[in-house]
């Protein structure tokens, strides 16, 4: 696998490994020491020529980390914090504020969902060119897309009815082109830098996608009550074309010209059964983290009487309980036999987390376990936060092993396409997620659509169990006397 040239602190790609995972080597190639950056692999078994042999790895740290590493990941940092600030700053007041100018619940959720559809479009796309077009291109014009229809956002202040709905749809889909450039290249870009700690890597810029998250929702209620509907735009916009000036000094050059003129087939790795599998639970798990965004601000307001920042303290509350276990979650996800447990138990905590929120008549009502009180919708938000980070933090790493194992090599190009249909499918869920409950609101009542979500959850988890085993036994039927030997080893 070739090198980029000419730059000193790039490493070798990970021939033949993510994590720990084992990959069969070309036959004319056989190293005995598998490097990257500053960080030796760990506990890898390479096989060539018929021979084994075993590395050790030191695993993830800043300190051992090459400079590039480090720029990179600060970078992706800052962009994860300014995006998520960018995305989630409208939930607390932008509800109330469609709905007064003339948009019905449905149509809120669809101006929050036509984000995502569009994003689901665009992942694919700059997933399977970022090496023609050229990642750091894409990364900064993504950013100052996105900057820039935040901007012309807050401009909607001074418009109406049908024309104020118009216009979110366009800006909004706009933003969702950009926004799907830059995400699929950071993750890209991570993935690239840290291809033996991918999980960890991410559970700790998982920490500043929950920073972002924490802190925009109650700082968009204050914004929104000093200085009215575009004071939160135009605050989060700065914000981005900030961060568009950092990427632009700061970003390392990447690998793209020469590992571009290798063709990477999109539809052999959509036919892979484990990526079937996972893109299905990344559309189940980001349509259940994205259907109260445009929901609960008015059911809370309507039922409890909270203002627009208090609403925002309990988007905080989801964002800080996720952020705290976010690093633990993406240490256990490097390991591989923790993956499957890690996502079927946080599907089940997940589903049963979702029913306390509105809470569920299923638990009030029929069964009389709870109160119709705000405190269990607290208790919901604080179940479904760190159960949604345990079943992420695995997804983009199976997606991986998943491509390994079916023979793509593991470079910038497979990488790129891996983040691009990650985040299509997470684009999905997003688009699903506040489309459909916004829609079930409308007709049954917040509660019922949160017992309606959890029965989902539920299903495809079980559908994970049986996945799992059918898969394990297919294994069983089909492991030739090595594969037995190896497993067993194991």
């Amino acid at each position: 696998m070739e090198q980029e040239k000419g730059d000193s602190e790039t490493s070798p790609l990970l021939n033949g490994h993510i994590g720990s995972r084992h990959v069969q080597l070309d036959t004319d190639s056989t190293p005995d020491v598998v490097t990257y950056g500053s960080v030796t692999d760990e506990n890898t078994k390479v096989v060539a020529n018929g021979t084994e042999t075993t590395e050790k790895k030191e695993g993830f740290s800043c300190v051992r980390a090459s400079k590039r590493q480090i720029l990179s990941f600060f970078c992706v940092a800052f962009l994860n914090f300014s995006g998520m600030a960018c995305y989630a700053i409208i939930t607390p007041f932008f509800p109330s504020e469609a709905l007064r100018r003339g948009a019905s619940q449905t149509t809120v959720g669809f101006v929050f969902g036509c984000f995502s559809a569009v994003q689901f479009l665009g992942g694919l796309v700059f997933g399977k060119f970022i090496t023609t077009v050229g990642s750091r291109f894409v990364l900064i014009s993504g950013v100052f897309v996105a900057g820039s229809c935040s901007l012309l956002f807050g401009l909607l202040e001074y418009t109406e009815g049908t024309t104020f709905i118009a216009f979110c749809f366009a800006i909004r889909s706009m933003e969702a082109l950009g926004v799907s450039a830059h995400l699929t290249v950071a993750t890209t870009i991570l993935t690239h830098e840290f291809p033996n700690d991918i999980a960890k890597v991410m559970g700790i810029q998982e920490i500043f996608v929950g920073l972002g998250m924490m802190a925009a929702p109650p700082i968009g209620g204050v914004l929104y009550n000093l200085g009215g509907f575009k004071l939160p735009f135009f605050t989060v916009g700065g914000l981005m074309f900030c961060c568009c000036a950092v990427l632009a000094v700061l970003v390392p050059p990447q690998v793209d010209k020469q590992e571009g003129k290798r063709d990477v087939s999109l539809l052999y790795f959509l036919r892979i059964p484990t990526v079937i599998m996972t893109c299905g639970v990344t559309v189940v798990l980001f349509s259940t983290i994205e259907y109260l965004n445009p929901v609960l601000q008015p059911y809370a307001t309507k039922e409890f009487n909270l203002t627009s920042p208090q609403v925002g303290l309990i988007f905080l509350l989801l964002a800080c309980v996720y952020a705290l276990f976010a690093p633990a979650w993406g240490w256990l996800a490097d390991k591989k036999k923790y993956a499957r447990i890690m996502m079927t138990l946080g599907l089940l905590v997940l589903s049963a987390g979702t029913l306390l929120i509105g809470p569920s008549p299923l638990l009030t009502d029929y069964v009389t376990l709870l109160p119709k009180a705000l405190w269990i919708n607290i208790v919901g938000i604080v179940v479904i936060a760190p159960s949604t980070g345990s079943v992420l933090a695995n997804l983009f790493n199976v997606m991986l092993w998943a491509a390994s194992d079916a023979g793509m090599e593991t470079d910038f190009a497979t990488y790129g396409l891996v983040s691009g249909t990650f985040g299509t499918f997470m684009a999905m869920g997003s688009f699903l997620g506040p489309t459909v409950s916004s829609a079930l609101v409308e007709r049954f009542g917040l509660p019922w659509a949160s017992t309606a979500f959890s029965g989902y959850i539920l299903f495809s988890m079980l559908l994970v169990v049986a996945f799992t085993i059918g898969e394990n036994v297919y294994k069983r039927c089909h492991a030739g006397p090595s594969t037995e030997k190896e497993a067993h080893l194991k």
